[in-house]
């Protein structure tokens, strides 16, 4: 009897060794890209926070960022590395170190019949959105990049990006008269430039929201969170029973370090914080979504030194102002996030993103 039980019982633990090593697909993928968010960083954003978001995860990584060319990578290839499964030298966008064009995310999940979207509190144009809209040689051609999106087929967009949209006489910045907000529209894109309509927003066809030039206002100098457009674009994007795949990015985090400005980095932390908890809430009433959140470089390496008494805010040094080659965390959720626990290379994470959105 007891030799049967044994046997039983082996039988059990094979199986369920089997059935927990087979990752389950997702049916949505949220990534949520801290830019320059080491560490230390998330280490900060925890100790202030009682409730902080990064508590939630089940699945934790690291990552190592370096790009094809340069121990210490930029967004452009670390975001090309998530967005096409390929390290790329830095500078590039979507492109190889030969400026061959790399399929990303976005196309494999248009294929599809999914439906996509970007949400940034950046320009749209910028290094870490483009990667996932657009395949240029330099990142610094944010006026092609604008060009680009036109025709990328992305369902839900926003940020800022107005400098690279409109022609000078209407406040852009392009010198080709060219008007790609009207062409946006001409697609049947519905557009929106009022921010303080971000928080009562309700899309019903493909969206392009630009509430700034070239940035939107720091987290804590706006009426509405990135939470808010967060959920937005997950409302919007949730209404396709092919599913999902959305990309927000903290985008300022990595500003605020290379300025090593404390307040600036904290206000940044917590707006991106509340696009997590969007992430989440949707993700824990969904049972269908994958939650990941990581970072394309770590920047600036700061140190928490102690805490001060009287305001009760944490005191931090730091190393220096511009990127730097340590690892990244990751943290995930929902179907499939047991494939991005342990040490991955950058593009290895983007391998398995396309392989889930592939299936």
């Amino acid at each position: 009897m007891l030799k049967k039980y044994l046997t039983l019982l082996t039988v059990v633990l094979i199986s369920s060794t089997v059935f927990c090593g087979t990752s389950p697909k997702p049916k949505n993928i949220i990534l949520l890209i801290g830019d320059g968010m080491g560490l230390s960083q998330v280490t900060a954003s925890v100790l202030s926070q009682s409730n902080d978001q990064f508590k939630k995860f089940p699945t934790v990584g690291l990552i190592n960022t370096c790009s094809a060319d340069k121990l210490i990578t930029d967004s452009a290839a670390g975001a090309t590395a998530y967005s096409t499964g390929y390290k790329t030298g830095n500078g590039k966008i979507g492109v190889d170190l030969n400026n061959k064009t790399l399929t990303n995310i976005f196309e494999i999940a248009k294929k599809k019949k999914k439906s996509t979207g970007i949400v940034v509190t950046c320009s749209v144009t910028n290094a870490t959105p483009a990667a996932f809209l657009a395949h240029v040689e330099s990142r610094k051609s944010e006026f092609d990049i604008a060009a680009q999106i036109l025709n990328s087929n992305v369902d839900f967009l926003a940020g800022a990006g107005t400098d690279f949209f409109l022609p000078k006489e209407l406040g852009g910045k392009r010198e080709d008269k060219k008007n790609y907000v009207d062409s946006m529209k001409a697609k049947g894109y519905e557009y929106s430039d009022d921010s303080s309509k971000v928080s009562s927003l309700s899309v019903q066809k493909k969206f392009l929201g630009l509430y700034g030039g070239y940035a939107l206002p720091h987290g804590n100098q706006r009426s509405y969170t990135l939470g808010q457009l967060t959920k937005s674009a997950i409302q919007s994007l949730s209404k396709n029973q092919k599913g999902f795949f959305l990309m927000v990015e903290g985008s300022q985090i990595d500003w605020a370090a290379d300025k090593n400005d404390k307040e600036y980095l904290f206000a940044e932390q917590n707006d991106f914080n509340s696009a997590i908890e969007e992430a989440l809430k949707f993700a824990e009433k969904d049972k269908n979504t994958l939650v990941i959140v990581l970072s394309d470089h770590d920047t600036s390496s700061l140190g928490i030194s102690g805490l001060n008494k009287e305001t009760g805010v944490l005191d931090v040094v730091w190393a220096t102002r511009y990127h730097t080659a340590n690892f990244v965390g990751m943290f995930s959720y929902g179907p499939g996030s047991s494939l991005f626990g342990g040490i991955h290379e950058n593009d290895e994470v983007g391998k398995k993103l396309i392989n889930l959105t592939s299936k």
